[in-house]
């Protein structure tokens, strides 16, 4: 027995000591996960992608993209993610010979500071319009959002649409009446933005600073100091509480946004790609779905591998044709004045076609009177 004892007092003290090994680690993991965050804010400023402007408590970051100053203020926003400032340059530097463009990071996206505040649609335009004051960029406005930044162009253009010129939307989400989820959907929902909190902890520990790729990756097409640039970005806005905020609203955001809508004369422009394929044909030929998309959509199938792929892309093809029908074309038609233009290909459509992606906004602005 008193062997026994003895062993078991060794284990316990043993795994006292791993526990205090264990919390030191994390300590100096956070202290440099702080210390990076400040020369990571330094290194964004000296590659232009850093300008924060006073919003009161916090401040937004304005990257000045430049361009001619006589011409038309174009606003991008990102979608839900980090980095958009490098993802959106080659559409940017087309745009810039007539227009001044700008990209206005969102609380606790790509260096601008956090909040505690809940992250809903009106929390956030309302932040943007004093930011961009208080910049001196003044109204009206060329919106141009990606994604998740669909809803703020479409609820800023709604409540304000004296400070609007035109709405560039490039895959932009799309709100849809609150009855349209069903349970089980909120379920998913409510159940996978509960997961986010663990993800943010483990930024904020600086276990991603020494993680390496295994937590920020970066796209190799980026020049050295890009890369550089999108990863401290990855770091920022992964461990602010405000992103995750915003993901956790967003159907409060979603509803915000719906109950607002109603036509108005601002010329908009939809650049549609995920579901601008024209035919069945043309949407197999660009082979677009995933292995995990496939096996979700034909779990209990059991002919040959050809045929449970072609059946996967008619019913991909039916759900995209119903979306189309049932959501999109009713908004277009609900906000007024809208322009859709179909440019086939993924929902990254200015990384991946920036050339045409620009020349159609430019043809686009052309008619903006």
């Amino acid at each position: 027995m008193r062997v026994i004892k003895k062993i078991l007092k060794a284990i316990g003290i043993l795994f006292l000591v791993l526990l205090g090994l264990i919390a030191v680690c994390l300590i100096c993991t956070t202290i440099l996960h702080n210390v990076k965050m400040k020369s990571n804010k330094a290194f964004l400023a000296e590659q232009g992608y850093y300008h924060p402007v006073s919003v009161g408590d916090h401040s937004l970051n304005l990257v000045r993209f430049g361009g001619n100053a006589d011409g038309r203020r174009i606003i991008a926003f990102s979608g839900s993610g980090p980095g958009f400032p490098i993802e959106i340059k080659p559409v940017v530097s087309e745009l810039k010979e007539e227009n001044q463009v700008y990209y206005l990071a969102r609380p606790g996206y790509d260096g601008s500071d956090d909040v505690k505040d809940d992250m809903t649609i009106s929390f956030v335009v309302e932040d943007c319009r004093k930011a961009l004051q208080n910049a001196g960029v003044e109204a009206p406005y060329v919106l141009m959002p990606h994604s998740a930044a669909g809803l703020l162009a479409t609820y800023w253009a709604a409540k304000y649409p004296d400070e609007i010129e035109a709405v560039v939307n490039i895959e932009g989400v799309i709100p849809m009446a609150p009855d349209t989820f069903t349970e089980e959907q909120l379920a998913e929902f409510e159940s996978e933005s509960g997961g986010m909190g663990m993800i943010r902890t483990l930024f904020n520990l600086g276990i991603a600073d020494v993680a390496g790729d295994m937590f920020v990756q970066t796209d190799e097409s980026y020049s050295e100091d890009d890369q550089r640039a999108d990863r401290a970005m990855q770091l920022m806005t992964m461990s602010s509480r405000a992103f995750y905020s915003e993901v956790s609203n967003a159907f409060v955001s979603m509803r915000e946004t719906y109950e607002i809508l109603e036509p108005n004369d601002i010329p908009k422009l939809y650049i549609n790609a995920t579901n601008g394929y024209k035919t069945l044909e043309e949407y197999k030929a660009a082979d677009r779905l995933s292995e995990y998309r496939i096996n979700e959509l034909t779990p209990d199938f059991t002919g040959t591998e050809e045929a449970r792929r072609a059946k996967a892309y008619e019913l991909e093809w039916e759900e995209m044709q119903n979306h189309k029908k049932e959501v999109m074309e009713p908004y277009f038609e609900k906000i007024g004045n809208c322009k859709v233009a179909d440019l086939p290909g993924g929902h990254f459509i200015h990384w991946e076609k920036p050339h045409e992606c620009a020349e159609i906004i430019k043809d686009f602005l052309k008619d903006v009177k």
